[in-house]
């Protein structure tokens, strides 16, 4: 895996739904949450991010079923799959995909669980069934981002195992002064428009009390 900076906002819109069963799992998507109980890959505290904060509803999952979309792709799918305890149910149709989502509802005895769908993937759909608590945290959402590129000054303040996500101006400024690793296929003209672009997205976007910078590596 490479080097993935991406910019994110808190916000008070509520994040995509199957994007937060990944709240406090370090796995971050296009939106998310933080809660304060799990508030601890910061570099400042929870309430730095005070005029966002809310009442949100965290999921735990009780149980998932994957659609496949068309008997054509069952193969690879289950090949992709295999690690995992997984129920399969072929999309023929909408008619009958109903018909048999109903009766595996009424056989594990889901039928007043929420579910959501994410049908983020081109051969499959994950249906997840889940109940919600209601918890202290706050919405985000990302608003930029910035792929490899970045020195050793960078790696040495930024990628360490106990601290990924970065709150503060100063940080994000760090960070610009980084961006100026060559790579074979790099001039100097391409470096300074990486420049240009992570000045724009990160910096001139920069909200105290609302920025982060979320590093993975």
């Amino acid at each position: 895996m490479g080097l993935d900076i991406t910019h994110y906002k808190a916000t008070l819109e509520k994040a995509q739904e199957h994007h937060l069963f990944y709240i406090g799992e370090d796995i971050y998507s296009e939106t998310g949450a933080e809660i304060r109980e799990k508030f601890d890959s910061f570099n400042v505290d929870f309430d730095h991010f005070s005029k966002y904060i809310q009442e949100i509803e965290v999921p735990t999952k009780v149980e998932s079923i994957i659609i496949i979309k068309g008997s054509e792709n069952e193969k690879k799918v289950k090949a992709h799959f295999k690690s995992n305890d997984s129920n399969f149910l072929i999309r023929e149709n909408e008619e009958q995909l109903e018909r048999e989502l109903k009766d595996f509802e009424k056989k594990k005895g889901y039928q007043n669980l929420k579910k959501c769908f994410d049908d983020s993937h081109n051969d499959w759909i994950i249906v997840k069934y889940y109940t919600t608590e209601k918890k202290e945290g706050f919405y985000f959402k990302s608003v930029g981002e910035q792929r490899m590129s970045m020195n050793d000054k960078f790696w040495n303040k930024f990628c360490n195992e106990n601290t990924s996500n970065f709150a503060l101006e100063e940080d994000f400024k760090f960070a610009l002064s980084c961006v100026d690793h060559y790579r074979d296929s790099d001039t100097k003209e391409i470096v300074n428009l990486r420049k240009d672009e992570f000045k724009k997205t990160f910096i001139d976007n920069f909200e105290l009390g609302a920025s982060f910078m979320s590093v993975s590596y």
